[in-house]
């Protein structure tokens, strides 16, 4: 696992999505962390303080390092391909 603050002095973080949802934001963090893409995750307002997003008010970005931004896409539409054609079955281990 590479040292995220080695890319610091010479890459910026962009937004690679925007979501109302802390349980979301903290899955997409979880894929993206597996796949060694660093990210943060930030919001105005923390959920536990105020649990409802107003005109996007509680909002969390998930940002990334602007040299991961295309592999962090890639790996979210790959999750969504993937989701779609049931290949992701969220309970399948349950069932055994």
């Amino acid at each position: 696992m590479t040292n995220p603050e080695e890319h610091l002095d010479h890459d910026k973080l962009v937004v690679l999505m925007i979501t109302q949802s802390e349980t979301e934001a903290n899955i997409v963090k979880s894929l993206l962390e597996e796949s060694d893409i660093h990210c943060a995750l930030l919001t105005q307002v923390p959920h536990n303080l105020y649990p409802f997003t107003v005109d996007g008010l509680a909002a969390i970005r998930i940002w990334v390092l602007e040299s991961q931004l295309e592999a962090a896409k890639a790996l979210l539409r790959e999750q969504e391909s993937d989701a779609a054609n049931g290949l992701i079955d969220p309970g399948e281990d349950e069932l055994k």
